[in-house]
């Protein structure tokens, strides 16, 4: 089923620019390839569409004149089939085409291989057609931002989200005090269910969320005095707040230099392993 998500609330980037700038080029948020390219005006963004496929559900999200708009489609394993119907329902309801976007942003991962291939692929279509630039945003630190929106007395997280095959995704952040990208504290990894207690230790963190939280509930035993919060895959609307934020910032990507986060170093399985059930 589709799940139409009307968040029929405003939303405008909090001016953390200046901050971003400064973490750029030092080197603390993005890979030198993604620092160069700069040359896209995004001193006035209205209107973003962005799309995610890194889990089970298809979603694409649409940023217009300050509200956000996010349809979800409930049914394993089908994005291919239902990634532009979505985008287009989306556009289609506020009488916009993808060619009135100043951005196309998608949910660069880490997460299912095929899921982060296409929603890569669409997002460098539809930005080369338009002439636009691609904003690529990292899943685990959309999920971050959203909770610091939601979350205003937490200050540090760790997103520990399902990975399949008894792993996790993790990484920790520190909420910017100007609105802007949450601060890294511990780049994205793949770990054990079983490590994520001392990462959340390590990482001094004060709330922890993600899937795996309940895929991984006897592993990970959260310590005292750290709020677990468990939470769905994320939606293309949190990539579309997260990327107003960074193209505010300047952290676009041309189309063609656009490309899916992975961690994992496996991205294929034997005959005998997709026999055995397993998944990547």
């Amino acid at each position: 089923m589709v799940e139409a998500i009307f968040y029929n609330r405003s939303f405008e980037p909090s001016d953390g620019a200046a901050i971003c700038a400064q973490r750029r080029r030092a080197g603390l948020l993005f890979g030198r390839s993604h620092r160069k390219q700069l040359k896209h005006n995004t001193k006035a963004v209205t209107r973003i569409l962005a799309v995610e496929t890194s889990g089970d559900y298809a979603s694409a999200a649409l940023l217009a004149d300050g509200e956000v708009v996010c349809n979800i489609f409930k049914e394993k394993n089908r994005h291919t089939e239902s990634l532009i119907s979505l985008a287009d329902e989306v556009l289609c309801g506020k009488n916009l085409k993808v060619a009135d976007m100043d951005a196309v942003a998608f949910g660069a991962g880490p997460g299912a291989f095929t899921g982060l291939r296409v929603a890569c692929g669409v997002a460098q279509g539809l930005a080369w057609a338009i002439g636009k630039p691609t904003v690529q945003v990292g899943n685990l630190a959309a999920a971050a931002y959203a909770l610091f929106e939601s979350h205003p007395e937490v200050k540090r997280v760790c997103v520990v989200n399902d990975a399949r095959m008894h792993e996790c995704y993790t990484a920790s952040f520190e909420r910017d005090p100007e609105g802007g990208m949450p601060d890294e504290v511990r780049a994205p990894e793949l770990v054990k269910p079983e490590d994520v207690v001392q990462i959340l230790r390590q990482d001094n963190v004060q709330a922890v969320i993600g899937t795996a939280l309940a895929a991984y509930a006897e592993e990970i035993l959260v310590p005292e005095g750290v709020v677990a919060i468990e939470t769905e895959q994320v939606s293309a609307g949190q990539i579309v707040e997260l990327a107003a934020v960074m193209m505010k910032a300047g952290l676009v990507t041309d189309p063609h230099l656009a490309a899916p986060l992975y961690v994992r170093n496996r991205v294929a399985l034997t005959i005998e392993q997709r026999r055995a059930g397993e998944k990547l």
